[in-house]
């Protein structure tokens, strides 16, 4: 039962008539509270919760997207066009209470604006750019310049594409698409997905799942991260975890419901990930791209096309072609496929990028594996 009336006689009103409908459930022995032992909240100030929210002039952060549009617009005179602007900033409170006196409070902010621009050429082909920022503070967001001169150049990178056989190939993931990935990967791992039998991680704790350059950690206590949280949603203090260590599977996210039915340990994932990230390796990109040699850097994942439960991608993508490590021209209109277990196994090489805002974040990726389907 739900309300958006937190008006105490609401409240009293749904929680009586949750009451009243657990007679017409049946009983789930896997159900109930979360030990006590695992209830409370860290003792870290996460600064999740800006107090320059009271104060905040929402015309100045409205001007913000204005400036980065702006920038975005004069860019190159190909970008001829604005999409949308927009920002925004919300706080939010939580209260956490069960039957048995356990009572959690937590706050957050976030705050952020972005800029889509349309450029067009002289032959009429139009491209669209996208950049944004959002962060929990308001003095760590990106500035206008920098957020409208990104968003202006990727609206004109993809002009003078071409498509490229069909086949497979080794694939550079850039960041933002590798990002991507990892938010696959945290859908196989999450203990709803793995008792239900939808992932194809399942029974595979403990095994090798990825090459031993991968190491993922799930870390709510990074402060100031969006992700960051002191506790989850049914109270179970957070603390970061091991997901994959060198390419073994080390744990599952699980909520408390997952964890008994799972007979695993207790994670704080109720509500799904906090931070997620792939830890950084030490290639640059000029590495990567050397290493790849000839194949496929992917700047954009398109569309959908992932199946958990049978661990299989297929996605359109964008981006560039390399041919002895030199960036030959862009590339759109093509598809990439694979088997996640061969594409894990695949990874070759991590780069050193530098994570970015969000809360999933790997660097960017060398792959073996994947499958392009072009001309």
């Amino acid at each position: 039962c739900t309300t958006a009336d937190i008006a105490p006689a609401a409240v009293r009103a749904v929680a009586e008539r949750a009451a009243e409908l657990v007679a017409y459930a049946d009983e789930d022995p896997f159900g109930g509270l979360p030990p006590e032992a695992e209830r409370g909240v860290a003792a870290i100030d996460l600064r999740t919760d800006d107090a320059s929210f009271a104060g905040l002039d929402r015309l100045a952060l409205a001007q913000a997207a204005i400036a980065a549009e702006a920038t975005a617009m004069a860019h190159d005179p190909r970008v001829s066009n604005s999409h949308r602007s927009g920002a925004s900033a919300t706080r939010t409170r939580h209260w956490y209470g069960t039957s048995d006196g356990t009572r959690v409070e937590t706050a957050g902010t976030r705050f952020g604006y972005h800029v889509v621009v349309v450029a067009q050429d002289a032959a009429g082909e139009r491209q669209t750019g996208a950049w944004g920022t959002m962060t929990r503070s308001l003095a760590a967001l990106k500035s206008p310049d920098s957020v409208g001169s990104e968003a202006g150049r990727r609206a004109i990178q993809g002009f003078g594409w071409k498509t490229v056989p069909s086949g497979r190939a080794r694939v550079l993931l850039h960041r933002d698409v590798a990002s991507q990935l990892l938010g696959i990967i945290g859908g196989a791992i999450s203990g709803g997905a793995v008792y239900r039998g939808s992932s194809f991680l399942a029974g595979a704790l403990g095994t090798a799942v990825a090459s031993d350059v991968v190491t993922i950690v799930d870390d709510p206590l990074l402060p100031g991260e969006l992700g960051s949280r002191r506790c989850d949603g049914e109270g179970v203090r957070s603390r970061r975890l091991d997901v994959i260590d060198r390419g073994r599977l080390a744990s599952f996210l699980v909520d408390g419901y997952a964890a008994r039915r799972l007979k695993h340990p207790y994670t704080g994932h109720d509500g799904g990930a906090s931070n997620l990230r792939l830890k950084p390796g030490a290639a640059s990109w000029d590495d990567l791209v050397r290493e790849l040699g000839t194949g496929l850097i992917v700047t954009q994942f398109h569309g959908f096309g992932v199946d958990l439960a049978a661990g299989t991608i297929s996605k359109g993508a964008s981006g560039f072609w390399v041919a002895d490590g030199r960036v030959q021209h862009p590339v759109q209109e093509v598809t990439v496929a694979g088997d996640l277990r061969e594409l894990l196994q695949g990874i070759r090489a991590v780069g050193d990028d530098p994570l970015g805002e969000s809360p999933t974040a790997s660097p960017s990726l060398l792959i073996d594996g994947f499958t392009i389907g072009g001309k």
